[in-house]
């Protein structure tokens, strides 16, 4: 039996594909908080049809405007968040691993797209549980949890299931093997 955590906050949580076959099917997560009220993450490899110009009123026009938004998860699609890597900025919000950022600030949205030296991403809505369901969710093993959190797969600019095989391989162990050595990593 796997040992699950008593908290994701900082770590990415990976969908076992055999098991979840909704929105999350294929995904990655990574979890901004989770304690004995719920859990709230971002979902870091699913985009949308969406623009930063056509999501986000009074943008400023920069190199930036026809980036493709990301859903966050299928929770509240008014919320709209950036992740960052933007430690100089004046707010960079909420630390999440050192290093990277949330921020819903429009102020600090505006600096990040001044910078040609941050990476991000702009994510529309967010994934979330209420007390004890993603728990559950692990006793269903619906879930990989990784601590293997960093910039090449937050940012990564692939297609969604490559992100997701790349969360998986970063994992190690079986999960590398399956995906370097099956066409179907979802057996793991």
């Amino acid at each position: 039996m796997t040992q699950n955590p008593d908290s994701t906050r900082g770590k990415l949580l990976i969908s076992n594909s055999s098991v979840i076959q909704d929105f999350f099917h294929k995904t990655v997560i990574l979890m901004v908080d989770h304690d004995d009220d719920g859990a709230f993450g971002l979902v870091i490899n699913k985009p949308t049809d969406q623009t930063m110009e056509s999501l986000i009123k009074n943008l400023p026009e920069s190199a930036y405007s026809n980036k493709q938004v990301f859903s966050g998860g299928p929770v509240d699609s008014m919320f709209v968040s950036i992740i960052h890597n933007g430690k100089q900025t004046e707010d960079p919000g909420v630390e999440i691993v050192p290093g990277i950022y949330m921020a819903r600030s429009f102020d600090t949205m505006l600096e990040v797209l001044s910078s040609d030296q941050i990476q991000f991403r702009v994510l529309q809505g967010y994934a979330g549980w209420s007390s004890g369901q993603l728990e559950s969710e692990f006793e269903r093993l619906s879930w990989v949890v990784s601590d293997q959190v960093d910039e090449s797969i937050i940012f990564r600019e692939d297609e969604s299931e490559v992100v997701w095989r790349e969360a998986l391989r970063n994992k190690g162990g079986i999960y590398k093997y399956f995906v370097d050595h099956t066409k179907d990593p979802s057996l793991n």
